[in-house]
């Protein structure tokens, strides 16, 4: 197969499918073990022992004494909640303003199973407690836009090895978002329809890339991904709000990112990933062109010069051979 270019629809960003480049030496070289911390130098085992905040949510399972999941604050956080929100102050030629905002950390009870290697039920648990802390936070002031994110492995930022999200408010719509807005925007004033339903009613009849759907569900890898081995998931039915949906909505949220998890790590390895939940902004009732989602990056190779230097990712696994593979 020869290389080729591909578009993203929402970003108009190209990327690069080379996949002779493969069998370049140590491409995907076998990753060292995963380094275990013992339970007790970690500082999530026991929260509150450890210096740690009182939660603001804590949820246990049915018939269970113990606690399952819980949110704290953040014990260094990135955006605070104090100071002037969205003054700007000049600086010369630039311009500054005070991060404040939110940061929280959502942590699971069992130290040592991953997202990969939790039950349906106990994933949904954790889904509600992201939509019930995202409600939360979307009250508070100068918060305008609230991002869910997860780090798996050292290579995707996890500094703690103990199973944790974290949660964002934040008082700018960050670029990435921004971009995202811009260019279903634009695709739904072109087309009169939203870009990614018709991705979607795409990938599902095509079935190339497709690797799980359930009712309300679906679980693919992007035609122009940024990433070996990148999978997004999306509601079938139309929706820009995350926080809208339905608890048995979630229970089928849950089984598709199970679905999506489970085979990233039987079938890929268990490489060290990012997921992050992409919604509209806070207070956006009139963004009827966007479309929220799940992106989970699996950090299997690394940039170099070509693709910082031009913004063009070279992907070495065609995504049609990653939903095979993860299909399996």
């Amino acid at each position: 197969m020869l290389s080729e270019f591909r578009q993203d629809i929402i970003s108009g960003a190209w990327i690069v499918v080379v996949p002779n480049r493969r069998g370049r030496p140590h491409q995907f070289k076998k990753e060292r073990e995963r380094i275990i911390v013992p339970e007790k130098d970690c500082p999530f085992e026991n929260p509150q022992k450890s210096g740690n905040p009182p939660p603001l949510l804590i949820f246990s399972k049915p018939k269970s004494n113990d606690w399952f999941l819980q949110v704290i604050p953040n014990k260094f956080p990135i955006f605070e909640k104090f100071g002037e929100c969205l003054t700007e102050k000049k600086i010369g030629p630039y311009k500054m303003i005070a991060g404040i905002g939110a940061h929280e950390v959502l942590i699971t009870r069992d130290h040592n199973r991953h997202f990969a290697l939790l039950e349906k039920d106990e994933l949904e648990l954790v889904f509600k407690a992201y939509k019930e802390r995202y409600l939360a936070l979307s009250k508070e002031y100068c918060i305008n836009y609230i991002l869910i994110i997860h780090n798996h492995g050292e290579k995707a930022g996890a500094s703690i090895f103990h199973p944790h999200s974290q949660i964002f408010g934040i008082s700018i719509i960050p670029p990435d978002v921004n971009s995202s807005l811009v260019g279903s925007s634009n695709y739904y004033h072109k087309n009169g329809q939203c870009a990614h339903c018709k991705v979607i009613e795409y990938e599902s009849k095509n079935g190339l890339r497709t690797i799980f759907e359930n009712k309300n569900f679906i679980v693919f890898c992007p035609f122009a991904p940024r990433f070996n081995y990148e999978i997004r998931i999306f509601p079938k039915f139309h929706s820009p709000n995350f926080e809208k949906t339905t608890n048995s909505q979630l229970k089928e949220l849950a089984e598709a990112f199970k679905e999506a998890l489970y085979r990233l790590y039987k079938n890929a390895g268990d490489p060290d990933y990012n997921f992050f939940i992409h919604t509209a902004p806070v207070s956006s009732e009139h963004i009827e062109h966007y479309h929220w989602h799940i992106e989970i990056l699996p950090r299997i190779s690394e940039q170099a010069g070509l693709e910082i230097g031009t913004g063009i990712e070279v992907i070495t696994i065609p995504p049609e051979e990653s939903a095979k593979v993860l299909r399996q």
